[in-house]
C-alpha cells in the first residue's frame, strides 16, 4: 500500500527541514507532494511539485490529493518534521484494520525550541486549562477519537477512498477549521484513531506576539463556527466549560469583587499546579506562567466573542438584504 505525503509550502527554503524529514523515512512506499505557489526544485525522484497559486489551504491540499498515487494520504506542514519511522508506523496502523479511516498523533515542539516557543507549547499542552486537544497535549497511548478537534493536519493519515467519500476539505472554510470539519465527517465513515507514538515535531509560534496573533485568528474561526451551529464546536464540553467559567468570573467582578479576587488567586495557583508538570521550561520561567495563561485565555475569549458576533451580524445583514 502506497502513501502520498502532502505538504503545502509557503516558506520556500525554510521548508527544507520538513522535506528532508520525509525523505529520510524508511519502511514505507511513498511519494512526497509539495504544494507551492511557485516552482520548487528537488533532486529526489520521490518529490512531486504541484503549483497552486490559490493560498486557500483546503484548495491546495485538495489539488494535491487529486493527483496523489497513494491509497493513503498523509498530511504534514512545512514548519514540522516527522519523527523517524513516522510513515511506517502510520501505515502499519491503517493497514492493520480496514475499519480505520484516519490516524493521527501528537505534535510536540522540537528539542531546539526557544523559551518563547516553549511558553507557547505549555499553554497548549497543559491539561484542563490548555488547548484541550489530544495532539497538542501530547497524550500517550492509543484510543479511538471521539472529538474531531483532537487531531490536527500537521500529523494526519487518511485513507484516500474515505477522503473522497468525505468530499475532501471544504474550501468554503479555508484556513482554520477545515481539518476539524473533515475529521467530523470521517468519524461518520469509520474509525479515527489517535496514537501517542506517531510523532511529528511542530514548531510553535513564539510567545507573546506571534503566538497570540495566531490564537486570535483561530478563535475568531471558533466563534464563527460556534455561532454557525457546527456540532464539533457547539457540543464541545471543553469550550462550553471555558465560556461558562468566563461568565461566572465576569459576574463576580461586577457583583462580588472579593469572590472574584479569590477566584483569581485560585486560578493562578491552578495554572502553576497544572502547568509545571506539562512544561519543558526551566524553573526561572515558572513564575510567569499565571500571567501567560491569563493573556492566553483572555485572547481566546475575546476572539471567540468577536468571531461569534461577526457571524451573527453577517447573518442578520444577509437576511435584511
Amino acid at each position: 500500500m502506497k502513501v502520498s505525503v502532502i505538504m503545502p509550502v509557503d516558506r520556500g527554503e525554510d521548508a527544507r527541514p520538513a522535506i528532508d524529514s520525509i525523505l529520510r523515512q524508511e519502511g514505507a512506499d511513498y511519494e512526497l507532494i509539495v504544494v507551492s505557489p511557485l516552482a520548487m526544485a528537488s533532486a529526489s525522484p520521490r518529490v512531486r511539485n504541484v503549483i497552486v497559486a490559490d493560498r486557500n489551504p483546503a484548495v491546495r491540499r485538495n489539488a494535491a490529493a487529486a493527483m496523489a498515487a497513494g491509497e493513503v494520504l498523509a498530511f504534514i506542514d512545512d514548519d514540522a518534521t516527522a519523527s523517524v519511522g513516522w510513515l511506517a508506523r502510520g501505515m502499519a496502523i491503517v493497514a492493520a484494520d480496514a475499519g480505520i479511516v484516519a490516524v493521527g498523533g501528537p505534535d510536540p515542539a522540537p528539542e531546539d525550541s526557544s523559551s518563547a516557543e516553549l511558553i507557547s507549547e505549555t499553554l497548549l499542552a497543559t491539561p484542563l486549562i490548555g488547548s484541550g486537544i489530544a495532539c497538542h497535549e501530547n497524550r500517550r497511548g492509543r484510543f479511538d477519537v471521539r472529538r474531531p478537534t483532537d487531531l490536527a493536519l500537521v500529523n494526519l493519515f487518511v485513507r484516500r477512498d474515505a477522503f473522497e467519500e468525505a468530499g475532501g476539505f471544504d474550501a468554503a472554510i479555508g484556513y482554520i477549521g477545515e481539518d476539524t470539519a473533515l475529521i467530523e465527517t470521517l468519524l461518520k465513515i469509520g474509525r479515527v484513531v489517535y496514537d501517542g507514538d506517531l510523532v511529528v515535531h511542530h514548531r510553535r509560534r513564539a510567545f507573546p506576539g506571534p503566538y497570540l496573533r495566531q490564537r486570535w485568528r483561530y478563535r475568531l474561526k471558533t466563534g464563527a463556527m460556534l455561532a454557525g451551529g457546527s456540532r464539533a464546536y457547539s457540543r464541545n464540553p471543553k469550550l462550553l466549560a471555558f465560556l461558562g467559567a468566563a461568565a461566572i468570573l465576569f459576574l463576580c467582578v461586577l457583583f462580588a469583587p472579593p469572590l472574584a479576587l479569590v477566584l483569581l488567586v485560585l486560578y493562578a495557583a491552578g495554572t502553576l499546579i497544572l502547568g509545571i508538570p506539562a512544561t519543558r521550561l526551566s524553573m526561572v520561567w515558572w513564575p510567569l506562567l499565571p500571567f501567560a495563561f491569563a493573556i492566553h485565555h483572555a485572547t481566546y475569549l475575546a476572539g471567540i466573542c468577536a468571531g461569534a458576533a461577526g457571524q451573527i451580524l453577517g447573518r442578520s445583514r444577509g437576511r435584511r438584504d
